[in-house]
Protein backbone atom coordinates (compact mmCIF):
# COMPACT_ATOMS: atom_id res chain seq x y z
CA UNK A 1 0.00 0.00 0.00
CA UNK A 2 1.18 2.97 -0.85
CA UNK A 3 1.71 5.83 1.75
CA UNK A 4 -0.86 8.54 -0.11
CA UNK A 5 -3.39 5.84 0.30
CA UNK A 6 -2.62 4.95 3.71
CA UNK A 7 -2.69 8.80 4.80
CA UNK A 8 -6.22 9.33 2.99
CA UNK A 9 -7.80 6.18 4.88
CA UNK A 10 -5.53 7.64 8.09
CA UNK A 11 -8.12 10.40 7.51
CA UNK A 12 -10.87 8.89 8.81
CA UNK A 13 -9.68 10.14 12.28
CA UNK A 14 -11.90 12.88 11.06
CA UNK A 15 -14.84 11.17 11.72
CA UNK A 16 -14.60 10.91 15.51
CA UNK A 17 -12.84 13.98 16.23
CA UNK A 18 -15.04 16.36 14.65
CA UNK A 19 -18.08 14.59 16.16
CA UNK A 20 -16.69 15.17 19.56
CA UNK A 21 -15.09 18.60 18.78
CA UNK A 22 -19.09 19.38 17.81
CA UNK A 23 -20.02 17.69 21.41
CA UNK A 24 -17.54 18.45 23.44
CA UNK A 25 -19.39 21.09 25.26
CA UNK A 26 -22.36 18.70 25.85
CA UNK A 27 -20.59 15.85 27.07
CA UNK A 28 -19.21 14.99 30.06
CA UNK A 29 -16.01 16.03 30.83
CA UNK A 30 -14.90 11.85 31.82
CA UNK A 31 -15.13 11.33 28.08
CA UNK A 32 -12.59 14.69 27.10
CA UNK A 33 -9.38 11.95 26.85
CA UNK A 34 -10.74 10.13 23.97
CA UNK A 35 -11.17 13.34 22.56
CA UNK A 36 -7.43 14.64 23.20
CA UNK A 37 -6.11 10.74 22.13
CA UNK A 38 -8.08 11.52 18.67
CA UNK A 39 -6.36 14.92 18.41
CA UNK A 40 -2.74 13.90 19.00
CA UNK A 41 -3.38 10.95 16.30
CA UNK A 42 -4.41 13.74 13.86
CA UNK A 43 -1.57 15.65 14.24
CA UNK A 44 0.70 12.43 14.52
CA UNK A 45 -0.64 11.49 10.75
CA UNK A 46 -0.26 15.27 9.27
CA UNK A 47 3.32 15.05 10.91
CA UNK A 48 4.21 11.82 9.14
CA UNK A 49 2.64 12.39 5.73
CA UNK A 50 4.38 16.03 5.74
CA UNK A 51 7.73 15.98 6.85
CA UNK A 52 8.51 12.05 6.77
CA UNK A 53 7.05 11.02 3.45
CA UNK A 54 10.09 10.00 2.36
CA UNK A 55 11.87 8.81 5.32
CA UNK A 56 10.96 6.49 8.35
CA UNK A 57 8.50 7.87 10.35
CA UNK A 58 9.59 5.51 13.24
CA UNK A 59 10.33 8.92 15.68
CA UNK A 60 7.06 11.00 15.75
CA UNK A 61 4.97 7.36 15.73
CA UNK A 62 6.51 6.43 18.83
CA UNK A 63 5.70 9.55 20.77
CA UNK A 64 2.55 9.10 19.56
CA UNK A 65 2.37 5.44 20.67
CA UNK A 66 3.33 6.51 24.08
CA UNK A 67 0.29 9.52 24.15
CA UNK A 68 -2.16 7.26 23.02
CA UNK A 69 -1.31 5.01 25.34
CA UNK A 70 -1.48 7.26 28.43
CA UNK A 71 -4.19 9.26 27.21
CA UNK A 72 -6.90 6.12 26.45
CA UNK A 73 -5.95 4.26 29.91
CA UNK A 74 -6.54 7.57 31.98
CA UNK A 75 -10.32 7.28 29.33
CA UNK A 76 -10.93 4.09 31.49
CA UNK A 77 -9.27 6.20 35.16
CA UNK A 78 -12.07 9.12 34.14
CA UNK A 79 -15.02 6.58 33.59
CA UNK A 80 -14.63 5.39 37.75
CA UNK A 81 -15.56 1.98 36.94
CA UNK A 82 -12.30 -0.51 36.17
CA UNK A 83 -9.50 1.94 37.00
CA UNK A 84 -10.64 3.81 39.49
CA UNK A 85 -8.55 4.33 41.90
CA UNK A 86 -6.14 6.92 41.59
CA UNK A 87 -2.74 4.87 42.68
CA UNK A 88 -3.31 2.20 40.27
CA UNK A 89 -4.06 4.75 37.80
CA UNK A 90 -0.78 6.51 38.07
CA UNK A 91 1.06 3.11 38.56
CA UNK A 92 0.13 2.19 35.38
CA UNK A 93 0.69 5.47 33.99
CA UNK A 94 4.17 5.49 35.49
CA UNK A 95 4.96 1.56 34.33
CA UNK A 96 3.44 2.95 30.98
CA UNK A 97 6.23 5.78 31.24
CA UNK A 98 9.04 3.65 32.58
CA UNK A 99 8.90 1.07 29.82
CA UNK A 100 8.62 3.78 26.88
CA UNK A 101 11.48 5.20 28.13
CA UNK A 102 13.90 2.29 28.57
CA UNK A 103 12.91 0.71 25.57
CA UNK A 104 13.83 4.33 23.03
CA UNK A 105 15.53 5.96 25.12
CA UNK A 106 17.81 4.20 27.61
CA UNK A 107 18.00 0.87 24.24
CA UNK A 108 18.20 3.82 21.54
CA UNK A 109 15.39 2.09 19.71
CA UNK A 110 13.26 5.61 19.49
CA UNK A 111 14.07 5.69 15.55
CA UNK A 112 13.09 2.09 15.31
CA UNK A 113 10.05 0.44 15.25
CA UNK A 114 9.56 -1.84 18.11
CA UNK A 115 6.80 -4.27 19.10
CA UNK A 116 7.08 -4.41 22.50
CA UNK A 117 5.89 -1.48 23.67
CA UNK A 118 3.39 -1.48 20.95
CA UNK A 119 2.20 -5.04 22.19
CA UNK A 120 2.34 -4.31 25.91
CA UNK A 121 0.31 -0.85 25.80
CA UNK A 122 -2.31 -2.83 23.17
CA UNK A 123 -2.76 -5.90 25.59
CA UNK A 124 -2.97 -3.56 28.45
CA UNK A 125 -6.10 -1.44 26.87
CA UNK A 126 -7.58 -4.26 25.38
CA UNK A 127 -7.74 -5.91 29.52
CA UNK A 128 -8.95 -2.95 30.40
CA UNK A 129 -11.22 -2.77 27.28
CA UNK A 130 -13.02 -6.64 29.04
CA UNK A 131 -13.13 -5.22 32.34
CA UNK A 132 -15.20 -2.65 31.36
CA UNK A 133 -17.28 -4.58 29.51
CA UNK A 134 -18.18 -7.16 31.96
CA UNK A 135 -18.53 -4.04 34.11
CA UNK A 136 -21.39 -2.83 31.66
CA UNK A 137 -22.73 -6.19 31.39
CA UNK A 138 -23.77 -6.40 35.22
CA UNK A 139 -24.82 -3.23 35.46
CA UNK A 140 -26.15 -1.14 32.54
CA UNK A 141 -30.04 -1.29 32.35
CA UNK A 142 -30.56 0.38 29.15
CA UNK A 143 -29.88 -1.26 25.46
CA UNK A 144 -26.50 -1.41 26.04
CA UNK A 145 -25.67 -1.89 22.00
CA UNK A 146 -26.35 2.21 22.23
CA UNK A 147 -24.05 2.80 25.41
CA UNK A 148 -20.84 4.94 24.35
CA UNK A 149 -18.82 3.22 26.58
CA UNK A 150 -19.94 -0.33 25.13
CA UNK A 151 -18.73 0.96 21.64
CA UNK A 152 -15.97 2.27 22.61
CA UNK A 153 -14.14 -1.20 24.13
CA UNK A 154 -15.31 -2.84 21.23
CA UNK A 155 -13.87 -0.61 19.29
CA UNK A 156 -10.74 -0.65 21.16
CA UNK A 157 -11.06 -5.01 21.42
CA UNK A 158 -11.17 -5.20 17.55
CA UNK A 159 -8.34 -2.97 16.47
CA UNK A 160 -6.00 -3.42 19.26
CA UNK A 161 -6.16 -7.29 19.23
CA UNK A 162 -5.66 -6.76 14.81
CA UNK A 163 -2.76 -4.78 16.41
CA UNK A 164 -0.75 -7.28 18.33
CA UNK A 165 -1.11 -9.53 15.83
CA UNK A 166 0.14 -7.47 13.32
CA UNK A 167 3.15 -6.61 15.37
CA UNK A 168 3.62 -10.54 16.47
CA UNK A 169 3.01 -11.57 12.53
CA UNK A 170 5.34 -8.64 11.06
CA UNK A 171 8.48 -10.02 12.81
CA UNK A 172 7.87 -14.10 11.89
CA UNK A 173 6.13 -13.45 8.31
CA UNK A 174 8.28 -15.04 5.96
CA UNK A 175 7.93 -12.53 2.65
CA UNK A 176 8.08 -9.07 2.48
CA UNK A 177 4.76 -9.25 0.66
CA UNK A 178 2.61 -10.41 3.44
CA UNK A 179 4.44 -8.05 5.35
CA UNK A 180 3.12 -5.20 3.74
CA UNK A 181 -0.56 -6.80 3.54
CA UNK A 182 -0.24 -7.69 7.08
CA UNK A 183 -0.57 -3.62 7.43
CA UNK A 184 -2.61 -2.85 4.81
CA UNK A 185 -5.47 -4.69 6.35
CA UNK A 186 -4.52 -2.81 9.92
CA UNK A 187 -5.23 0.48 7.92
CA UNK A 188 -8.32 -0.36 6.59
CA UNK A 189 -9.64 -1.80 9.88
CA UNK A 190 -8.72 1.63 11.12
CA UNK A 191 -11.53 3.22 9.26
CA UNK A 192 -13.90 0.93 10.82
CA UNK A 193 -12.31 2.05 13.87
CA UNK A 194 -12.86 5.55 14.01
CA UNK A 195 -16.62 5.01 12.33
CA UNK A 196 -17.26 2.71 15.72
CA UNK A 197 -15.66 5.89 17.11
CA UNK A 198 -18.09 8.59 15.81
CA UNK A 199 -20.74 6.50 16.31
CA UNK A 200 -20.11 5.44 20.21
CA UNK A 201 -19.50 10.11 20.95
CA UNK A 202 -22.56 10.59 19.08
CA UNK A 203 -24.38 8.16 21.32
CA UNK A 204 -22.37 10.24 24.49
CA UNK A 205 -25.51 11.36 27.10
CA UNK A 206 -25.32 15.08 27.32
CA UNK A 207 -23.99 16.50 30.41
CA UNK A 208 -26.07 17.50 33.19
CA UNK A 209 -26.63 20.87 34.22
CA UNK A 210 -27.41 21.27 37.76
CA UNK A 211 -29.34 24.05 38.95
CA UNK A 212 -30.28 25.18 42.45
CA UNK A 213 -33.71 25.95 43.19
CA UNK A 214 -34.61 29.82 43.77
CA UNK A 215 -35.32 30.88 46.97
Amino acid sequence: MSRSLAFILSLSILLPLLTGLIRYRNIPVSYRPLIYALGIGLANEVVCYTFFYSSSNALPTNIYFLCEAMLLTWQFHAWKNTLKEKWAFLLLEGILLTSWTIENIVLGRIYDFSPVFQVGYSLILILLSVNQLNWLIVNERGVITRNAVFLICVAIIVFFSYKVLAEIFYYYAPEKIIKNNIFGIESYLNVGYNILLATAISCIPPKRIFILPSR
